[in-house]
């Protein structure tokens, strides 16, 4: 179902073989939204209809796998992570190991107001995981 106007009711994704909205469907009712209610007005039924989406839903894929998505939603104040609870610094940084590096440890660089902190810590993610890496491979290959 493709959104055709700011009316259209979110079609979520059900348990089963189903139809559903595809992220580019999110992003488009988000648009109709905005010139019938205004941005603040908009953002608000918006990040309410999306977090009423299920917990398996395939829409909710789309706040990490989807860059355009994630874009889009950063660019204009929603909030897809509305429903993840305390899971929402680790999903609100899925992108990348930088991104869940400066999701987790945001807090700790506005703490000390330093850039070089996030660095280290992202220098150190990496290294981790090429060290654990090459300590998988070497184990498996024997």
């Amino acid at each position: 179902m493709s959104v055709t106007t700011w009316n259209n009711a979110p079609d979520y994704d059900q348990w089963g073989s189903d139809t559903y909205w595809s992220c580019n469907d999110w992003i488009l009712w988000h648009q109709y939204l905005k010139p019938k209610f205004g941005q603040t007005k908009a953002n608000f039924i918006w990040n309410y209809a999306f977090s009423q989406s299920g917990t398996l839903s395939k829409n909710l894929d789309c706040r990490t796998f989807n860059s355009t998505f994630r874009e889009y939603v950063k660019a204009n104040g929603l909030n897809p992570f509305a429903n993840a609870g305390i899971f929402t610094p680790v999903l609100q940084g899925a992108g990348t190991i930088q991104d869940v590096t400066s999701g987790v440890f945001g807090g700790i660089s506005s703490f000390f107001t330093s850039g070089n902190i996030k660095t280290i810590i992202n220098v150190l993610s990496i290294g981790a995981v090429v060290v654990g890496g090459l300590y998988a491979y070497r184990t498996f290959k024997k």
